[in-house]
């Protein structure tokens, strides 16, 4: 099967294949926020994946998620702050269970993950912050469901080929019955923007 995007940017549109631009582009007769439906015509197409609307977003804020299952991904942009003691980001069932705990602590230049159970902290895994972090200054974390284990992967905003850390957290929990993300950011500025696995976007660009 093959994924077919559709990309727009300004007054264009650009054909996408499996993740390969197809060097193919149209202008929009109309402006694209006009648009009411999609229609798909004959056998081949088996699903279309529209856009969600954006939503601004709150790093002290909880966000409901839909029932986890292997293939999901969760997206976490955040940008890095020297001398930050700790923030942190969460995939919980509730305040006493959380299934993954990725507390970032540029102070002490540390990643840390880990799980909670029943209020408990479990053991820790540990990788230090790569540099690439500290110079991209914005990045994207991604948390993806395999059937082990939640797998992390850290690279800069924009440019996410480029992975500069993978670590993985494995199953401790059930991962199907997180109900939210929860933030840990007092001062409201490492966190900026969050998509969930359904395509639900949270951005601080619509926060003010």
């Amino acid at each position: 099967s093959s994924g077919i995007n559709a990309e727009y940017g300004g007054d264009e549109a650009r054909l996408v294949i499996n993740g390969e631009d197809q060097g193919e582009t149209a202008k929009l007769s109309f402006p694209i926020g006009a648009v009411s439906y999609v229609l798909c015509e004959g056998e081949p197409w088996q699903r279309v994946k529209l856009p969600k609307p954006r939503q601004a977003f709150q790093s002290y804020a909880r966000y409901p998620i839909n029932q986890l299952g292997v293939g999901d991904v969760i997206t976490f942009t955040g940008k890095h702050r020297p001398g930050l003691s700790a923030t942190s980001a969460n995939i919980n069932i509730d305040d006493h269970n959380r299934i993954l705990h990725v507390a970032i602590r540029p102070a002490s230049s540390v990643i840390v993950l880990n799980t909670m159970s029943g209020g408990g902290w479990m053991s820790e895994i540990r990788a230090p912050i790569p540099q690439e972090m500290v110079n991209c200054g914005q990045f994207d974390m991604f948390v993806m469901v395999n059937e082990d284990a939640l797998d992390i992967e850290f690279s800069p905003d924009g440019d996410n080929g480029n992975v500069f850390l993978q670590m993985s957290m494995p199953h401790r929990l059930p991962y199907n019955k997180a109900t939210e993300i929860q933030f840990v950011d007092f001062n409201d500025d490492f966190w900026c923007e969050l998509e969930l696995q359904d395509g639900s976007l949270f951005s601080k660009e619509l926060t003010h």
